[in-house]
């Protein structure tokens, strides 16, 4: 296309050409535009925009105010107290038993342990041992003799002149004849409650088989039969068995003939009874 001009010469422009110019301007401008943009980069949008907050972490941490739970010291379970007797003013002792109290085994009768522990204690004391008998066993072969425990406390309270306020009951091991643990329990817990009728206010103590190995071993379960009964009357029970006073290596020295203690016998066991019977009135 030719251009016409107008006035001294200068050329004159066209309605088409202004659309053209017009249209460049356009595009010219928005491309300034782009441009700048570009020049100042992205919008720092954690400079205008509050970053969103934890409710975690703006919450107080726990475990940074509050000091740690110090670890529970380990303690021992509490065991149930060990029954005791209360000595009376005056002390009047009766000691009842088998051989072992009769001092069976013994070079002399006055060596058993029942006649050491007398003379230790200094207490007026009748001692009655009968060899063969028990709490449940009356004696004899065939449990013939009828000189049950119960029996003889019966006939020793027939005496007015003598009343005893501290018994010992000893033995158990003939019981083991019966066969039976629950009558041998029935018949110790008896004995007791009987001495406690017939002389109100005694002291009791129940002291189980005592014999050296191996027949110690042999005895177990009438020497449990027997605590299970004092247990049940809510007697102390003094336990050579579990105690361990005879063991495999110094029962040969304390037996006489596998079945009674020799004369160091009879004192070991009066020299152990005593360790006992402190503990028991301490």
């Amino acid at each position: 296309m030719c251009r016409v001009t107008r006035n001294g010469g200068r050329p004159s422009i066209t309605k088409q050409e202004w659309i053209k110019y017009a249209a460049l301007f356009v595009l010219a401008v928005a491309a300034f535009g782009v441009a700048a943009l570009a020049l100042m980069g992205p919008r720092n949008v954690s400079e205008t925009v509050p970053a969103p907050v934890s409710p975690l972490a703006a919450a107080p941490s726990a475990t940074a105010s509050v000091s740690p739970t110090p670890t529970p010291t380990a303690t021992a379970t509490p065991t149930a107290p060990s029954l005791k007797i209360e000595l009376p003013a005056d002390p009047v002792l009766l000691i009842l038993g088998d051989s072992y109290t009769a001092g069976d085994g013994a070079d002399l009768p006055d060596q058993g342990w029942a006649y050491l522990v007398a003379g230790e204690l200094g207490y007026p004391t009748n001692i009655d041992g009968i060899g063969g008998t028990g709490f449940a066993w009356g004696g004899g072969a065939q449990d013939e003799q009828g000189e049950e425990y119960e029996v003889r406390l019966r006939n020793i309270a027939a005496n007015p002149a003598f009343v005893p306020n501290l018994l010992v009951l000893q033995g158990g091991q003939n019981d083991a004849e019966i066969g039976n643990p629950d009558e041998v329990r029935a018949a110790t817990a008896q004995t007791v409650e009987t001495a406690r009728r017939l002389w109100p206010g005694v002291q009791v103590v129940v002291f189980g088989p005592s014999a050296p190995q191996p027949l110690a071993e042999e005895l177990r379960d009438v020497n449990n039969a027997v605590r299970a009964g004092a247990a049940t009357a809510n007697a102390p029970y003094i336990d050579a068995l579990e105690a361990g006073w005879f063991t495999a290596a110094n029962s040969p020295e304390f037996d006489a003939d596998g079945i009674h203690p020799n004369t160091a016998g009879h004192a070991f066991i009066a020299e152990k009874f005593l360790e006992s019977w402190t503990a028991l009135t301490q």
